[in-house]
Protein backbone atom coordinates (compact mmCIF):
# COMPACT_ATOMS: atom_id res chain seq x y z
CA UNK A 1 0.00 0.00 0.00
CA UNK A 2 1.27 3.42 -0.89
CA UNK A 3 0.26 6.89 0.25
CA UNK A 4 0.45 10.13 -1.73
CA UNK A 5 -0.87 13.29 -0.02
CA UNK A 6 -4.48 12.43 0.96
CA UNK A 7 -4.62 9.28 -1.16
CA UNK A 8 -4.22 5.57 -0.28
CA UNK A 9 -3.02 3.23 -3.02
CA UNK A 10 -3.64 -0.48 -2.47
CA UNK A 11 -2.43 -3.31 -4.72
CA UNK A 12 -0.98 -6.81 -4.59
CA UNK A 13 2.74 -7.39 -4.32
CA UNK A 14 4.82 -9.40 -6.80
CA UNK A 15 4.76 -12.63 -4.78
CA UNK A 16 1.00 -12.80 -4.98
CA UNK A 17 0.99 -11.95 -8.69
CA UNK A 18 3.45 -14.77 -9.34
CA UNK A 19 1.28 -17.15 -7.33
CA UNK A 20 -1.82 -16.18 -9.32
CA UNK A 21 0.01 -16.53 -12.63
CA UNK A 22 1.22 -20.03 -11.70
CA UNK A 23 -2.29 -21.01 -10.57
CA UNK A 24 -3.87 -19.68 -13.76
CA UNK A 25 -1.35 -21.57 -15.89
CA UNK A 26 -2.04 -24.78 -13.94
CA UNK A 27 -5.83 -24.47 -14.30
CA UNK A 28 -5.46 -23.61 -18.00
CA UNK A 29 -3.36 -26.72 -18.62
CA UNK A 30 -5.93 -28.86 -16.77
CA UNK A 31 -8.75 -27.29 -18.77
CA UNK A 32 -7.11 -27.80 -22.15
CA UNK A 33 -5.81 -31.30 -21.33
CA UNK A 34 -9.10 -32.63 -19.97
CA UNK A 35 -11.15 -31.15 -22.84
CA UNK A 36 -8.78 -32.65 -25.41
CA UNK A 37 -9.06 -36.02 -23.68
CA UNK A 38 -12.88 -35.90 -23.68
CA UNK A 39 -13.02 -34.80 -27.31
CA UNK A 40 -10.59 -37.58 -28.27
CA UNK A 41 -12.80 -40.10 -26.50
CA UNK A 42 -15.86 -38.71 -28.27
CA UNK A 43 -14.27 -38.93 -31.73
CA UNK A 44 -12.72 -42.36 -31.24
CA UNK A 45 -15.56 -43.95 -29.29
CA UNK A 46 -16.31 -47.42 -30.70
CA UNK A 47 -19.77 -48.45 -31.80
CA UNK A 48 -22.43 -49.08 -30.60
CA UNK A 49 -23.95 -46.02 -28.91
CA UNK A 50 -21.37 -43.72 -30.44
CA UNK A 51 -23.70 -40.72 -30.65
CA UNK A 52 -24.82 -41.02 -27.02
CA UNK A 53 -21.21 -41.33 -25.87
CA UNK A 54 -20.23 -38.24 -27.82
CA UNK A 55 -23.09 -36.29 -26.27
CA UNK A 56 -22.03 -37.32 -22.76
CA UNK A 57 -18.40 -36.36 -23.44
CA UNK A 58 -19.41 -32.94 -24.75
CA UNK A 59 -21.68 -32.31 -21.74
CA UNK A 60 -18.89 -33.23 -19.30
CA UNK A 61 -16.41 -31.07 -21.24
CA UNK A 62 -18.73 -28.04 -21.11
CA UNK A 63 -19.51 -28.47 -17.39
CA UNK A 64 -15.82 -28.93 -16.50
CA UNK A 65 -14.85 -25.92 -18.64
CA UNK A 66 -17.39 -23.65 -16.92
CA UNK A 67 -16.08 -24.58 -13.47
CA UNK A 68 -12.43 -24.02 -14.44
CA UNK A 69 -13.16 -20.77 -16.30
CA UNK A 70 -14.94 -19.37 -13.23
CA UNK A 71 -11.94 -20.33 -11.12
CA UNK A 72 -9.55 -18.63 -13.55
CA UNK A 73 -11.81 -15.56 -13.57
CA UNK A 74 -11.61 -15.25 -9.78
CA UNK A 75 -7.83 -15.53 -9.91
CA UNK A 76 -7.52 -12.95 -12.71
CA UNK A 77 -9.80 -10.61 -10.80
CA UNK A 78 -7.30 -10.38 -7.92
CA UNK A 79 -4.08 -10.61 -9.89
CA UNK A 80 -3.73 -7.14 -11.36
CA UNK A 81 -6.06 -4.83 -9.43
CA UNK A 82 -5.22 -1.44 -8.01
CA UNK A 83 -7.41 0.65 -5.70
CA UNK A 84 -6.87 4.38 -5.19
CA UNK A 85 -8.83 5.73 -2.22
CA UNK A 86 -9.43 9.39 -1.45
CA UNK A 87 -12.09 11.48 0.28
CA UNK A 88 -14.36 11.36 -2.80
CA UNK A 89 -14.36 7.59 -3.35
CA UNK A 90 -12.40 4.68 -4.86
CA UNK A 91 -10.76 4.49 -8.27
CA UNK A 92 -10.61 0.85 -9.40
CA UNK A 93 -8.06 -0.29 -12.00
CA UNK A 94 -8.22 -3.88 -13.25
CA UNK A 95 -6.45 -4.78 -16.50
CA UNK A 96 -7.98 -2.41 -19.08
CA UNK A 97 -10.97 -1.58 -16.84
CA UNK A 98 -11.02 1.66 -14.87
CA UNK A 99 -13.89 3.19 -12.90
CA UNK A 100 -14.34 5.70 -10.11
CA UNK A 101 -16.89 4.91 -7.39
CA UNK A 102 -18.01 7.59 -4.97
CA UNK A 103 -18.49 6.54 -1.34
CA UNK A 104 -22.23 7.14 -1.70
CA UNK A 105 -22.39 4.51 -4.48
CA UNK A 106 -21.32 1.76 -2.10
CA UNK A 107 -24.52 0.41 -0.58
CA UNK A 108 -22.50 -2.03 1.54
CA UNK A 109 -19.54 -0.87 3.62
CA UNK A 110 -18.83 -3.49 6.27
CA UNK A 111 -16.03 -4.78 8.44
CA UNK A 112 -15.92 -8.56 8.02
CA UNK A 113 -13.83 -11.37 9.44
CA UNK A 114 -12.54 -14.65 7.97
CA UNK A 115 -12.60 -13.08 4.52
CA UNK A 116 -11.85 -15.09 1.39
CA UNK A 117 -10.26 -18.44 0.78
CA UNK A 118 -6.87 -16.93 1.67
CA UNK A 119 -6.85 -16.84 5.45
CA UNK A 120 -7.08 -13.17 6.36
CA UNK A 121 -8.53 -12.29 9.76
CA UNK A 122 -10.32 -9.07 8.81
CA UNK A 123 -11.22 -6.90 5.84
CA UNK A 124 -13.34 -3.99 4.70
CA UNK A 125 -15.97 -5.26 2.27
CA UNK A 126 -17.32 -2.77 -0.29
CA UNK A 127 -20.13 -3.40 -2.77
CA UNK A 128 -22.11 -1.05 -5.00
CA UNK A 129 -25.29 -3.13 -4.81
CA UNK A 130 -28.04 -3.55 -2.22
CA UNK A 131 -27.89 -7.35 -2.16
CA UNK A 132 -26.28 -8.59 1.06
CA UNK A 133 -23.78 -11.46 0.74
CA UNK A 134 -25.50 -14.35 2.53
CA UNK A 135 -23.53 -17.28 1.14
CA UNK A 136 -20.98 -17.41 3.96
CA UNK A 137 -18.65 -15.22 5.94
CA UNK A 138 -15.99 -15.21 3.22
CA UNK A 139 -18.23 -14.06 0.31
CA UNK A 140 -16.41 -16.34 -2.15
CA UNK A 141 -19.36 -16.64 -4.57
CA UNK A 142 -20.37 -12.99 -4.25
CA UNK A 143 -17.92 -11.70 -6.93
CA UNK A 144 -19.34 -14.23 -9.42
CA UNK A 145 -22.88 -12.91 -8.99
CA UNK A 146 -21.72 -9.28 -8.74
CA UNK A 147 -18.46 -9.02 -10.71
CA UNK A 148 -18.47 -5.23 -10.97
CA UNK A 149 -18.31 -3.01 -7.92
CA UNK A 150 -17.59 -5.52 -5.15
CA UNK A 151 -14.21 -6.13 -3.53
CA UNK A 152 -12.40 -6.53 -0.21
CA UNK A 153 -9.56 -4.54 1.27
CA UNK A 154 -7.77 -6.95 3.58
CA UNK A 155 -5.99 -5.81 6.71
CA UNK A 156 -2.29 -6.62 6.83
CA UNK A 157 -1.37 -9.68 8.86
CA UNK A 158 2.41 -9.11 9.08
CA UNK A 159 2.97 -12.83 8.84
CA UNK A 160 2.94 -15.44 6.03
CA UNK A 161 -0.54 -15.89 4.55
CA UNK A 162 -2.01 -19.34 3.96
CA UNK A 163 -2.63 -19.39 0.20
CA UNK A 164 -3.37 -23.09 -0.30
CA UNK A 165 -4.93 -25.02 2.59
CA UNK A 166 -4.77 -28.41 0.88
CA UNK A 167 -1.01 -28.24 0.30
CA UNK A 168 -0.18 -25.81 3.16
CA UNK A 169 1.24 -23.14 0.84
CA UNK A 170 2.21 -19.94 2.62
CA UNK A 171 3.18 -16.63 0.99
CA UNK A 172 5.12 -13.99 2.85
CA UNK A 173 3.31 -11.10 1.20
CA UNK A 174 0.00 -9.28 1.02
CA UNK A 175 -2.89 -9.29 -1.46
CA UNK A 176 -4.93 -6.09 -1.65
CA UNK A 177 -4.03 -5.25 1.95
CA UNK A 178 -3.85 -2.08 4.02
CA UNK A 179 -2.85 -1.22 7.56
CA UNK A 180 -6.05 -1.46 9.60
CA UNK A 181 -5.49 1.60 11.80
CA UNK A 182 -4.36 3.75 8.90
CA UNK A 183 -7.29 2.82 6.67
CA UNK A 184 -9.94 3.23 9.36
CA UNK A 185 -8.51 6.56 10.49
CA UNK A 186 -8.60 7.81 6.90
CA UNK A 187 -12.21 6.72 6.49
CA UNK A 188 -13.09 8.55 9.70
CA UNK A 189 -11.22 11.63 8.48
CA UNK A 190 -13.11 11.54 5.18
CA UNK A 191 -16.45 11.06 6.95
CA UNK A 192 -17.09 7.59 5.48
CA UNK A 193 -19.47 5.52 7.62
CA UNK A 194 -19.23 1.71 7.71
CA UNK A 195 -20.88 -1.10 9.66
CA UNK A 196 -18.95 -2.85 12.41
CA UNK A 197 -21.80 -4.95 13.78
CA UNK A 198 -24.52 -7.00 12.20
CA UNK A 199 -27.63 -4.85 11.81
CA UNK A 200 -30.96 -6.09 13.13
CA UNK A 201 -33.13 -6.83 10.14
CA UNK A 202 -36.27 -8.87 10.86
CA UNK A 203 -37.36 -8.60 7.21
CA UNK A 204 -35.00 -11.40 6.17
CA UNK A 205 -36.68 -13.69 8.72
CA UNK A 206 -40.24 -13.13 7.46
CA UNK A 207 -41.74 -13.77 4.02
CA UNK A 208 -44.44 -11.74 2.27
CA UNK A 209 -47.17 -13.76 3.99
CA UNK A 210 -45.80 -12.91 7.44
CA UNK A 211 -44.47 -16.41 8.07
CA UNK A 212 -41.31 -16.83 10.09
CA UNK A 213 -38.52 -18.19 7.89
CA UNK A 214 -34.88 -19.22 8.21
CA UNK A 215 -32.35 -17.07 6.43
CA UNK A 216 -31.38 -18.17 2.91
CA UNK A 217 -27.67 -18.91 3.43
CA UNK A 218 -27.47 -22.25 1.68
CA UNK A 219 -27.37 -21.30 -2.02
CA UNK A 220 -24.16 -23.22 -2.68
CA UNK A 221 -25.60 -26.32 -0.96
CA UNK A 222 -28.72 -26.14 -3.13
CA UNK A 223 -26.60 -25.95 -6.28
CA UNK A 224 -24.45 -28.84 -5.06
CA UNK A 225 -27.52 -30.95 -4.30
CA UNK A 226 -28.94 -30.19 -7.75
CA UNK A 227 -25.63 -31.17 -9.37
CA UNK A 228 -25.55 -34.46 -7.46
CA UNK A 229 -29.15 -35.14 -8.48
CA UNK A 230 -28.28 -34.58 -12.16
CA UNK A 231 -25.37 -37.00 -11.82
CA UNK A 232 -27.67 -39.56 -10.22
CA UNK A 233 -30.10 -39.25 -13.10
CA UNK A 234 -27.25 -39.58 -15.59
CA UNK A 235 -25.90 -42.73 -13.96
CA UNK A 236 -29.36 -44.32 -14.20
CA UNK A 237 -30.84 -43.00 -17.46
CA UNK A 238 -27.87 -43.43 -19.78
CA UNK A 239 -26.83 -47.02 -18.97
CA UNK A 240 -30.38 -48.38 -18.69
CA UNK A 241 -32.45 -46.47 -21.25
CA UNK A 242 -29.90 -45.16 -23.79
CA UNK A 243 -26.81 -47.38 -23.84
CA UNK A 244 -28.72 -50.54 -22.82
CA UNK A 245 -25.41 -52.18 -22.08
CA UNK A 246 -25.37 -54.65 -19.13
CA UNK A 247 -21.64 -54.16 -18.61
CA UNK A 248 -21.97 -50.39 -18.36
CA UNK A 249 -24.98 -50.77 -16.08
CA UNK A 250 -22.90 -52.96 -13.74
CA UNK A 251 -20.10 -50.35 -13.78
CA UNK A 252 -22.36 -47.37 -13.06
CA UNK A 253 -24.40 -48.98 -10.26
CA UNK A 254 -21.61 -48.54 -7.61
CA UNK A 255 -21.33 -44.84 -8.54
CA UNK A 256 -25.09 -44.47 -8.13
CA UNK A 257 -25.03 -46.23 -4.75
CA UNK A 258 -22.14 -44.01 -3.58
CA UNK A 259 -23.89 -40.78 -4.62
CA UNK A 260 -27.23 -41.58 -2.97
CA UNK A 261 -26.00 -41.05 0.64
CA UNK A 262 -24.16 -37.90 -0.47
CA UNK A 263 -27.40 -36.51 -1.89
CA UNK A 264 -29.34 -37.53 1.22
CA UNK A 265 -26.85 -35.77 3.53
CA UNK A 266 -26.81 -32.60 1.42
CA UNK A 267 -30.58 -32.32 1.15
CA UNK A 268 -31.39 -33.43 4.69
CA UNK A 269 -28.78 -31.38 6.56
CA UNK A 270 -27.74 -28.43 4.44
CA UNK A 271 -30.10 -27.35 1.69
CA UNK A 272 -33.52 -26.98 3.26
CA UNK A 273 -35.26 -23.83 4.40
CA UNK A 274 -37.81 -23.53 7.20
CA UNK A 275 -41.05 -21.55 7.14
CA UNK A 276 -43.28 -21.32 10.22
CA UNK A 277 -46.81 -20.09 10.83
CA UNK A 278 -49.53 -20.69 13.42
CA UNK A 279 -50.35 -24.10 11.91
CA UNK A 280 -46.87 -25.61 11.93
CA UNK A 281 -43.39 -25.73 10.39
CA UNK A 282 -42.75 -26.24 6.68
CA UNK A 283 -39.47 -27.80 5.58
CA UNK A 284 -38.68 -26.74 1.99
CA UNK A 285 -36.09 -27.85 -0.54
CA UNK A 286 -36.32 -26.53 -4.11
CA UNK A 287 -39.91 -27.33 -5.21
CA UNK A 288 -40.40 -29.97 -2.49
CA UNK A 289 -41.95 -29.18 0.89
CA UNK A 290 -43.37 -31.00 3.88
CA UNK A 291 -45.53 -29.53 6.64
CA UNK A 292 -45.18 -30.60 10.28
CA UNK A 293 -48.15 -29.48 12.45
CA UNK A 294 -47.10 -28.09 15.82
CA UNK A 295 -49.10 -30.82 17.57
CA UNK A 296 -46.80 -33.40 15.95
CA UNK A 297 -43.54 -31.58 16.81
CA UNK A 298 -41.41 -31.10 19.90
CA UNK A 299 -39.58 -27.77 19.92
CA UNK A 300 -36.46 -27.78 22.07
CA UNK A 301 -33.80 -25.12 22.72
CA UNK A 302 -30.29 -26.51 22.34
CA UNK A 303 -26.82 -25.08 23.01
CA UNK A 304 -24.20 -26.85 20.96
CA UNK A 305 -20.80 -26.28 19.38
CA UNK A 306 -22.24 -27.66 16.17
CA UNK A 307 -24.44 -24.60 15.98
CA UNK A 308 -22.22 -21.85 14.54
CA UNK A 309 -24.03 -19.29 16.67
CA UNK A 310 -23.71 -21.38 19.83
CA UNK A 311 -27.44 -21.82 20.37
CA UNK A 312 -30.41 -22.93 18.33
CA UNK A 313 -33.61 -24.94 18.26
CA UNK A 314 -34.17 -28.63 17.57
CA UNK A 315 -37.43 -29.79 15.98
CA UNK A 316 -38.28 -33.45 16.72
CA UNK A 317 -41.23 -35.34 15.31
CA UNK A 318 -43.22 -36.79 18.20
CA UNK A 319 -43.23 -40.57 18.56
CA UNK A 320 -44.77 -42.91 21.10
CA UNK A 321 -42.45 -43.26 24.08
CA UNK A 322 -40.12 -40.49 22.86
CA UNK A 323 -39.15 -38.33 25.85
CA UNK A 324 -36.80 -35.44 26.35
CA UNK A 325 -33.17 -36.41 26.74
CA UNK A 326 -29.91 -34.59 27.36
CA UNK A 327 -28.45 -36.46 24.37
CA UNK A 328 -30.78 -34.61 22.01
CA UNK A 329 -28.24 -32.12 20.66
CA UNK A 330 -27.68 -30.85 17.14
CA UNK A 331 -26.03 -34.15 16.27
CA UNK A 332 -29.40 -35.79 16.97
CA UNK A 333 -30.75 -34.25 13.75
CA UNK A 334 -27.80 -35.71 11.83
CA UNK A 335 -28.69 -39.20 13.02
CA UNK A 336 -32.43 -38.72 12.43
CA UNK A 337 -32.61 -36.45 9.37
CA UNK A 338 -36.20 -37.31 8.42
CA UNK A 339 -37.73 -37.03 11.90
CA UNK A 340 -35.79 -33.99 13.13
CA UNK A 341 -34.15 -30.81 11.87
CA UNK A 342 -32.48 -27.72 13.30
CA UNK A 343 -32.26 -23.94 13.11
CA UNK A 344 -29.45 -21.78 14.49
CA UNK A 345 -30.04 -18.50 16.32
CA UNK A 346 -28.59 -15.30 14.95
CA UNK A 347 -26.16 -13.50 17.28
CA UNK A 348 -25.70 -9.73 17.21
CA UNK A 349 -22.66 -7.77 18.31
CA UNK A 350 -20.19 -9.68 16.15
CA UNK A 351 -18.59 -8.27 13.05
CA UNK A 352 -20.86 -8.71 10.09
CA UNK A 353 -20.58 -12.11 8.47
CA UNK A 354 -19.00 -13.94 11.41
CA UNK A 355 -19.98 -17.61 11.29
CA UNK A 356 -23.24 -17.23 9.41
CA UNK A 357 -25.37 -20.32 10.03
CA UNK A 358 -27.09 -22.35 7.34
CA UNK A 359 -30.58 -22.30 8.88
CA UNK A 360 -30.41 -19.01 10.74
CA UNK A 361 -33.37 -17.42 12.54
CA UNK A 362 -33.80 -14.59 15.00
CA UNK A 363 -34.13 -15.89 18.55
CA UNK A 364 -36.09 -12.84 19.66
CA UNK A 365 -38.54 -13.11 16.77
CA UNK A 366 -38.77 -16.91 17.07
CA UNK A 367 -39.69 -16.87 20.79
CA UNK A 368 -42.17 -14.06 20.19
CA UNK A 369 -43.92 -16.06 17.46
CA UNK A 370 -43.92 -19.28 19.47
CA UNK A 371 -45.62 -17.46 22.35
CA UNK A 372 -48.10 -15.84 19.98
CA UNK A 373 -48.98 -19.21 18.40
CA UNK A 374 -49.14 -21.04 21.73
CA UNK A 375 -46.32 -23.47 20.90
CA UNK A 376 -44.52 -25.04 23.87
CA UNK A 377 -40.74 -24.56 23.78
CA UNK A 378 -38.71 -27.04 25.85
CA UNK A 379 -35.67 -25.74 27.73
CA UNK A 380 -36.99 -22.20 27.97
CA UNK A 381 -36.07 -20.45 31.27
CA UNK A 382 -39.07 -19.78 33.49
CA UNK A 383 -38.69 -16.02 33.30
CA UNK A 384 -39.04 -16.23 29.49
CA UNK A 385 -42.09 -18.52 29.53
Amino acid sequence: MGQEKDVLIIKSDKKWKDFFIDSICGFSICLIGFDIFLLYCAVNMPDPNKEEGRAMSIVFAIAYSIVIILRIYLLCRNMDRELILDKTGVLVKTWLYKRKYTWEEFKIKQLRINVGEYCYDEALFLAACKHQPRQSSNCELFPIRHPIGSFCINFKMHRPILAGQRYSIYINGEIMAAEKEELLSKLKEWGVDFETERPKNFDIFQDKKGRLQSRRNGTAWILLAAAVWILLLGFIIYPIFIWKNPVLIAIFIPFFIALVPVYVVITSRKSYRLKMDEKGCIRKFLFLSKRYPWKDLRVKLVASEESHCGEGVLFIKKKSGNSSSASETFSYASLHPYSSFVANFEVFGKMYGEKDALHEISKELFLEKMKEWGVEVEGLPKEEC
